[in-house]
């Protein structure tokens, strides 16, 4: 009997020893990959940024309908814990009518695309180096939901505000909302120091990878148009650069545009 006992102990002891490692060990190290499959901490690293889009009074821009690291949907209602991230919200969901137009949000490379199933549907993959965002880092920019898959094909380059493909509802429809599902673009934004990548499935994989929120991206973009304006400073607002319906980016120096058209009022 005391033979028995002694070795449940051992069981036990070697059971805490499994599921008591430090915090850092229990993260690991090395590449942050998308939403698609994070570590089971990436609530740790999705967080609200602050930052509040200001989008310019004379145009209608799309606005954002669910934040980055929201734990709400656009409706209101409670991310799941078990979904990815926790239930933090890894990019921007922007509501928007099936078809509508979406633009590069800065000139890059097509560096994947494809069709998943709930919670994914058609997605778009695009790279863009340092010089084309002016941004220290690359960046990689994610389009979900779309309504088709795009006829870009791999490789192919994008330029500012090119049309890349159209807003749908894929991966949407049969579970929270339905028969209906809910046309939207949701835009997930990765940065890495490295250019180098991998893709893996849905994912783009890169070293050091961290995904961000995507108004980061137009955060240096907003300070230049706000002294080009002479606009007083915005705190933790950021001026989004835009593309009008005549095509042309405003101002006419930036380097990241939001990802949808804004006509004028």
């Amino acid at each position: 009997m005391k033979t028995r006992r002694r070795f449940f102990l051992v069981l036990v002891a070697m059971g805490v020893a499994m599921f008591d490692f430090p915090a850092e060990a229990q993260r690991g190290r090395g590449i942050v990959q998308d939403e698609a499959k994070e570590p089971a901490d990436k609530s740790e690293t999705i967080r609200p940024s602050g930052l509040e889009p200001v989008f310019p009074e004379k145009v209608r821009c799309p606005e954002i309908a669910s934040p980055f690291g929201s734990r709400t949907r656009y409706d209101g209602s409670s991310r799941p814990s078990w979904a990815p991230g926790g239930g933090s919200h890894g990019g921007i969901d922007i509501t928007l009518a099936a078809g509508t137009p979406l633009l590069a949000l800065a000139a890059g490379t097509v560096v994947a695309k494809g069709e998943g199933g709930r919670m994914l549907g058609i997605y778009m993959w695009l790279s863009h180096s340092p010089e084309e965002t002016g941004l220290p880092d690359w960046v990689f920019s994610k389009y979900q939901h779309l309504e088709t898959l795009p006829e870009l094909s791999i490789g192919a380059k994008v330029s500012l505000g090119q049309v890349i493909g159209r807003s749908g509802k894929t991966g949407t429809t049969g579970g929270h909302y339905g028969f209906n599902g809910y046309p939207h673009l949701h835009l997930t934004t990765l940065r890495s120091a490295e250019g180098e990548y991998q893709i893996e499935g849905s994912r783009v994989i890169s070293r050091d990878g961290r995904i961000f929120d995507p108004l980061a991206l137009y955060h240096e973009a907003g300070v230049r148009m706000e002294r080009t304006a002479g606009m007083p400073p915005s705190g933790k607002g950021v001026v989004i650069p835009y593309v009008a319906a005549d095509g042309r980016a405003w101002p006419a120096n930036t380097r990241v545009v939001w990802p949808i058209a804004c006509p004028p009022r």
